[in-house]
């Protein structure tokens, strides 16, 4: 018997996709093409755990090692991330904001309400805490 048919527009996995492409088509219009938004992410993430390695701070931000070595060595050649070896572990590298990082951070610091309207605008005030506390809990982070 075949399968019923697929409505993509009430299909969740699409749906996540459809919201995350649009995310992604409105970043440059908040923040400009400076960073990407996994390289704020990754920004972001340095600047609250200075000095952690590139395994922890993957973890933060939900990449897997690989990628996120890749993203590291991209923002990197852009002068805004610094990447030391561990005093502890030579096979490993620490992360640190570069001068240029600090200052991107430094003028990015009210935007990020702006690209949250931007994203929701379409939702309520209530609409958007929902999306946001269902969204937590579908990836596992209730707590």
């Amino acid at each position: 018997m075949p399968e019923p048919r697929v409505r993509l527009l009430h299909n969740l996995p699409h749906l996540l996709r459809r919201a995350h492409f649009e995310c992604e088509a409105l970043f440059p219009a908040v923040y400009g093409d400076a960073v990407t938004p996994r390289q704020l992410a990754l920004l972001v993430a340095v600047q609250q755990r200075p000095g952690a390695s590139q395994r922890q701070i993957a973890e933060d931000i939900g990449l897997d090692l690989n990628t996120c070595s890749d993203l590291v060595v991209r923002t990197v050649g852009k002068g805004l991330l610094c990447r030391d070896r561990s005093p502890l572990d030579a096979r490993s590298f620490c992360l640190r904001l570069s001068e240029d990082g600090r200052r991107l951070l430094d003028d990015h610091a009210g935007k990020s309400a702006s690209y949250v309207d931007a994203v929701t605008s379409r939702l309520s005030e209530a609409e958007r805490a929902q999306l946001t506390a269902l969204l937590r809990k579908l990836l596992g982070f209730e707590g």
